[in-house]
Protein backbone atom coordinates (compact mmCIF):
# COMPACT_ATOMS: atom_id res chain seq x y z
CA UNK A 1 0.00 0.00 0.00
CA UNK A 2 1.41 3.37 -1.08
CA UNK A 3 0.26 5.15 2.09
CA UNK A 4 2.03 2.64 4.34
CA UNK A 5 5.23 3.05 2.36
CA UNK A 6 4.99 6.81 2.63
CA UNK A 7 4.42 6.98 6.40
CA UNK A 8 6.49 3.86 7.14
CA UNK A 9 3.78 2.49 9.44
CA UNK A 10 1.39 -0.48 9.04
CA UNK A 11 -2.19 0.76 8.80
CA UNK A 12 -3.93 -1.70 6.47
CA UNK A 13 -5.31 -3.83 9.31
CA UNK A 14 -6.95 -0.73 10.85
CA UNK A 15 -8.85 0.31 7.73
CA UNK A 16 -12.53 -0.52 8.12
CA UNK A 17 -13.89 1.06 4.93
CA UNK A 18 -12.19 2.19 1.75
CA UNK A 19 -13.78 3.87 -1.26
CA UNK A 20 -12.29 5.51 -4.30
CA UNK A 21 -13.95 8.21 -6.36
CA UNK A 22 -12.84 8.69 -9.94
CA UNK A 23 -13.69 10.29 -13.25
CA UNK A 24 -16.38 7.75 -14.05
CA UNK A 25 -18.01 8.36 -10.65
CA UNK A 26 -18.39 12.08 -11.40
CA UNK A 27 -19.99 11.15 -14.73
CA UNK A 28 -22.41 8.69 -13.17
CA UNK A 29 -23.23 10.29 -9.79
CA UNK A 30 -23.37 13.94 -10.81
CA UNK A 31 -23.88 13.80 -14.57
CA UNK A 32 -20.77 15.97 -14.70
CA UNK A 33 -19.81 17.01 -18.22
CA UNK A 34 -16.85 14.84 -19.23
CA UNK A 35 -16.41 13.88 -15.56
CA UNK A 36 -15.31 17.39 -14.68
CA UNK A 37 -15.45 18.07 -10.94
CA UNK A 38 -14.90 21.82 -11.14
CA UNK A 39 -16.82 23.00 -14.18
CA UNK A 40 -15.18 25.72 -16.20
CA UNK A 41 -11.59 25.53 -17.34
CA UNK A 42 -9.01 27.92 -15.97
CA UNK A 43 -8.72 29.86 -19.18
CA UNK A 44 -8.75 33.60 -19.62
CA UNK A 45 -12.14 33.48 -21.35
CA UNK A 46 -13.73 31.80 -18.30
CA UNK A 47 -12.35 33.90 -15.45
CA UNK A 48 -13.28 37.04 -13.56
CA UNK A 49 -15.81 39.18 -15.44
CA UNK A 50 -15.80 36.71 -18.35
CA UNK A 51 -17.54 33.99 -16.28
CA UNK A 52 -21.11 33.17 -17.30
CA UNK A 53 -23.63 35.67 -15.99
CA UNK A 54 -25.94 34.77 -13.12
CA UNK A 55 -28.87 36.11 -15.15
CA UNK A 56 -29.99 34.56 -18.42
CA UNK A 57 -29.75 37.03 -21.28
CA UNK A 58 -32.75 35.66 -23.21
CA UNK A 59 -35.23 34.41 -20.59
CA UNK A 60 -36.61 37.05 -18.25
CA UNK A 61 -36.24 36.29 -14.52
CA UNK A 62 -34.10 33.16 -15.04
CA UNK A 63 -31.07 33.16 -12.73
CA UNK A 64 -28.25 30.66 -12.29
CA UNK A 65 -26.47 29.70 -9.11
CA UNK A 66 -23.84 27.12 -8.23
CA UNK A 67 -20.18 26.42 -8.59
CA UNK A 68 -19.95 27.43 -12.25
CA UNK A 69 -21.31 30.95 -11.78
CA UNK A 70 -20.04 34.01 -9.91
CA UNK A 71 -17.95 33.87 -7.72
CA UNK A 72 -16.44 30.54 -8.80
CA UNK A 73 -15.75 26.85 -8.09
CA UNK A 74 -16.10 25.12 -4.76
CA UNK A 75 -18.80 24.63 -2.12
CA UNK A 76 -18.45 27.93 -0.21
CA UNK A 77 -18.52 30.02 -3.41
CA UNK A 78 -21.47 27.96 -4.67
CA UNK A 79 -23.37 28.88 -1.51
CA UNK A 80 -22.34 32.52 -1.92
CA UNK A 81 -23.59 32.45 -5.51
CA UNK A 82 -27.00 31.40 -4.17
CA UNK A 83 -26.94 34.37 -1.81
CA UNK A 84 -26.01 36.70 -4.68
CA UNK A 85 -28.88 35.40 -6.82
CA UNK A 86 -31.30 35.73 -3.89
CA UNK A 87 -30.23 39.36 -3.53
CA UNK A 88 -30.81 39.97 -7.24
CA UNK A 89 -34.28 38.44 -7.06
CA UNK A 90 -35.17 40.52 -3.98
CA UNK A 91 -34.08 43.67 -5.86
CA UNK A 92 -36.25 42.61 -8.78
CA UNK A 93 -39.29 42.18 -6.52
CA UNK A 94 -38.85 45.53 -4.75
Amino acid sequence: MRFEKRIKQPVRQHIIFKKTFAYSDFLHDYNAYKGNAYGLANTLMQTAILKPSIKNRKIKNLFYTGQLTVPGPGVPPALISGEIVAGQIIKLLD
